[in-house]
């Protein structure tokens, strides 16, 4: 049986609040009988570092950019949100925490069970050579795609397509020709994420 942290509020008490550790995340709540203020904590961040909301449809509802390393603070009111699925995407450098919650009749509930880590495609240009990888513990589909334009108007056209399946770890190289010089691009598709790499040879 999945083990659910429910954040509901005391209705004995007219404020209440609690913490707990949440794979390097603590919440804090305080409810007052009409609202819930949830307060996420996120240890040993980077400036630049990414926290947003999404629904199920992928719709994001919350995008913030931290600003400042070490601990981060921001406080939530989720009760407010419609009945339904959502989550937290904490986006470092090379992955993507996935924190997932569900609001019911102003009752938020984390689900620390389906807490998952995307990790986000790795590219590195050197001379002509593209170097590609990426973990996958899911064996997502990748579809890789790689554009070239010669001119100023960024007219790109496609030089090579790729889908990879069924991989945890893909490790690809692309060569490309030295004779067309040139504004590139790399468009990687997967986990309904696209990325999108720019680069100049």
């Amino acid at each position: 049986m999945k083990k659910i942290i429910t954040l509901s509020i005391c209705m004995l008490v007219m404020t209440s609040s609690f913490a707990s550790t949440f794979s390097g995340i603590a919440f804090s709540k305080k409810g007052d009988g009409s609202k819930m203020e949830i307060t996420l904590t996120l240890n040993d961040v980077k400036a630049g570092q990414k926290l947003s909301i999404k629904d199920n449809k992928g719709t994001l509802l919350f995008n913030k950019t931290i600003e400042k390393s070490g601990a981060f603070n921001n406080r939530f009111d989720l009760s407010q949100l419609p009945d339904g699925t959502y989550h937290f995407e904490h986006e470092k450098n090379h992955y993507v925490k996935h924190i997932p919650f569900t609001v019911y009749l102003g009752e938020v509930t984390f689900d620390k069970e389906n807490e998952s880590i995307v990790y986000k495609p790795v590219v590195r240009v050197k001379n002509n050579l593209i170097y590609l990888s990426k973990l996958d513990l899911e064996k997502e589909n990748i579809e890789v795609r790689i554009y070239y334009t010669g001119n100023d108007e960024n007219e790109y056209q496609l030089l090579h397509s790729e889908n990879i399946t069924d991989t945890i770890k893909v490790e690809r190289v692309y060569r490309l020709s030295e004779q067309y010089k040139g504004e590139y691009k790399i468009v990687i598709n997967t986990n309904d994420e696209s990325y999108v790499e720019h680069f100049k040879i």
